[in-house]
Parts: structure tokens; C-alpha cells; sequence
């Protein structure tokens, strides 16, 4: 199991903290073949896990755009809006995701590499 600190520096510290609430946010990328899911928790780490029975949010779609997505080259809003990202779970949890996306700036890419 892969562990990453999302909280790097003091910047995003500053922001990223009243985000990560005391329940872990688990989230899962479901693709045509595969499936990622990643749990982050209060002090900010970041796991990948094996998939749960539920998830706080789910996304199905194209691979390709699920990894430009945890890239950073495009953005949550964007696929969702276009429809070529669906979404089943929490709006809050969304909002939460996409704030962390964001202030982060494609630092799930580092997680896939592993």
C-alpha cells in the first residue's frame, strides 16, 4: 500500500487543512478496465487502497481523461460538465475533491506512478 503526504508545504497547508475533516475521504476512478481508489485522511496522507464497498465518491469514465484529470491537465468541472466524467456520490465530497485537485496541482500523478 502506497502512502504520499498531500500537505508538502506550508502553503498548501494553510488551505488544505480545514478540508481534511476527521473521516477519511475515499474516492474511486473506475475506468474501462481498471479501477483506483485512494483514501485521504485528516493529516493529510494518501493511500491507495483496494477498492471498498463504497466509496464517498465513484467517477466513471475514459482512463486516458481520468489520468490527465489526477495529471492536473484538465480539470473535474470541465469532464463533468461535458459529460464524459460521471459521478455518483456526496455534492460536499465533490467539492472537497476538486479543492484538493486544485490546490495541489496534479499531485495524484504521483500516486499512479507507483
Amino acid at each position: 500500500m502506497e502512502k504520499a503526504e498531500v500537505l508538502e508545504d506550508e502553503y498548501q497547508h494553510l488551505f488544505l487543512k480545514p478540508l481534511l475533516n476527521a473521516s477519511t475521504l475515499l474516492i474511486t476512478f473506475q475506468g474501462e478496465t481498471e479501477a483506483l481508489t485512494v483514501s485521504i485522511n485528516e493529516q493529510g496522507e494518501m493511500k491507495k487502497i483496494s477498492p471498498p464497498q463504497t466509496s464517498n465518491l465513484t467517477f466513471y469514465g475514459n482512463q486516458a481523461e481520468i489520468i490527465h484529470l489526477l495529471h492536473g491537465d484538465i480539470s473535474l468541472q470541465h469532464l463533468i460538465q461535458s459529460g464524459r466524467l460521471k459521478v455518483k456520490g456526496s455534492f460536499r465530497a465533490l467539492l472537497k475533491l476538486e479543492a484538493i485537485l486544485w490546490l495541489t496541482n496534479g499531485f495524484f500523478q504521483r500516486i499512479l506512478k507507483n
